[in-house]
């Protein structure tokens, strides 16, 4: 008898940590969906890029490679427990998908096509003179 006990509290407890485990999860998705829209800057040696996600799951990015003008890029993104991903306007998909780490005003970006390729971007406006002075690349 005190064997069916402690086999049904053992069960319980299962039960009970994978339900805290999976709204923990949930959780963490939730607060990633509220906490990455908005407009984000990443600039390093060779490019300057700021995105601005939508809550309605659209966003704006302005690319600058090297000396040269911005490039605006449009599309739809996802978000998928810590993984974003997305297109490009006309369907194209995006080379990679990233895994999201968000920590106050930091986002960082984590490829997970196996390229090693990790960007830490900044909460940070864009400014209206890259928004009026960018060409659009798709």
């Amino acid at each position: 008898m005190f064997r069916n006990i402690k086999l049904h509290s053992l069960a319980l407890a299962a039960l009970l940590s994978a339900f805290v485990l999976s709204t923990l999860s949930c959780s963490k998705e939730a607060n990633l969906r509220e906490s990455l829209p908005g407009e984000w800057h990443y600039s390093d040696a060779a490019s300057d890029v700021y995105i601005a996600f939508s809550a309605d799951g659209h966003y704006e990015l302005f690319q600058k490679i090297g000396e040269g003008r911005y490039r605006e890029y449009r599309g739809e993104w996802t978000l998928k427990k810590n993984i974003l991903s997305g297109n490009y306007g006309e369907g194209i998909a995006w080379g990679s998908s990233y895994r999201v780490e968000i920590d106050g005003d930091t986002l960082l970006l984590s490829a997970t096509n196996g390229s090693g390729e990790k960007n830490v971007y900044r909460r940070e406006s864009v400014p209206a003179s890259v928004r009026e002075s960018a060409e659009a690349a798709i």
